[in-house]
């Protein structure tokens, strides 16, 4: 449970989390760490917040029905809503976390004004506040800043500075271990390798693309992630020769690379932009399909 943050660098943070549980802020920013463990981290905090072994001052017991269902997004009182899904995505295949569309928050503000199910406080987890999401975002403001016995609420980013300041000054900032940089991601793995395996061969990566619902925004953005570490380590001098994406473009020259930085930073933005993901990820990989010679 929560395996992403079941290293020693997280017992300092899960331990300031159970003292913050006796009295919780009503909003708590968590920056840093992975996309991985920023979720998994609120689902701790979560935990904190319902538990009964936790409500006793305790830290969240990780087995009773209460942790098995925040640890599995399936918790009446768990709500997780993310920036980067589409509206249209989440209309026609609606999960455990939610677009943060405007019919989505006013349905959470009617929420908000009931009681919780049972002992603790509703969670609220918000990600991806950023771009054409900050309207949503302004949308929340005063939930945000009216006290309430019953909810807290749990911003999510990478860092501080890509949230509004409006949020920021609302929220207790906790800071996660920062990830190495270079690192290769786990979850698009099969992915990068089929990326890589496309800019040697021309072959594969679009057949897995225009498979239904295939790509989302989320992946896409990871995949696009690794695209970037994959280029900073070529420019490093530390490409992992195990990885396809690596090998592929280890040949290019420094200002190719550089443009294929530029690139993976327009592919980006095209997601912010709502663009279909599996087109954002096809026209990236065209155009560093050319770049290494491929026609």
């Amino acid at each position: 449970m929560f395996a992403s943050i079941e290293s020693p660098d997280f017992v300092p943070l899960k331990a300031l989390l159970h003292r913050l549980a006796q009295q919780p802020p009503q909003v708590l920013l968590l920056e840093g760490g992975s996309e991985a463990q920023r979720l998994d981290m609120a689902r701790y905090w979560a935990a904190c917040c319902r538990c009964p072994q936790a409500l006793s001052g305790g830290a969240p017991c990780l087995v009773c029905p209460v942790c098995l269902q925040i640890a599995a997004n399936e918790h009446l009182d768990l709500r997780i809503y993310d920036g980067r899904i589409s509206n249209k995505d989440d209309e026609e295949n609606p999960g455990p976390i939610r677009a943060l569309s405007m019919e989505n928050l006013r349905q959470l503000k009617q929420l908000l004004r009931d009681a919780p199910h049972g002992e603790g406080r509703r969670v609220v987890v918000l990600a991806g506040l950023t771009g054409q999401r900050a309207s949503s975002a302004n949308a929340l403001l005063k939930a945000l800043e009216e006290p309430s016995p019953c909810n807290v609420f749990v911003l999510l980013a990478p860092q501080r500075e890509q949230l509004l300041p409006t949020l920021v000054s609302r929220a207790l900032c906790l800071t996660l271990p920062w990830p190495d940089p270079l690192a290769r991601n786990a979850a698009p793995a099969d992915w990068e390798d089929a990326l890589g395996l496309f800019l040697q061969t021309g072959r594969g990566l679009f057949e897995k693309t225009s498979a239904r619902n295939a790509l989302d925004a989320q992946l896409a953005q990871l995949l696009i992630l690794s695209c970037q570490k994959a280029l900073a380590r070529v420019l490093s001098g530390v490409a992992d020769p195990a990885s396809p994406l690596d090998s592929a473009l280890t040949p290019l020259s420094a200002s190719s690379l550089a443009s294929c930085i530029a690139w993976c930073d327009e592919a980006q933005d095209a997601l912010r932009q709502a663009v279909t993901p599996a087109r954002v990820v096809e026209a990236l990989a065209a155009r560093l399909y050319v770049a290494r010679g491929g026609r």
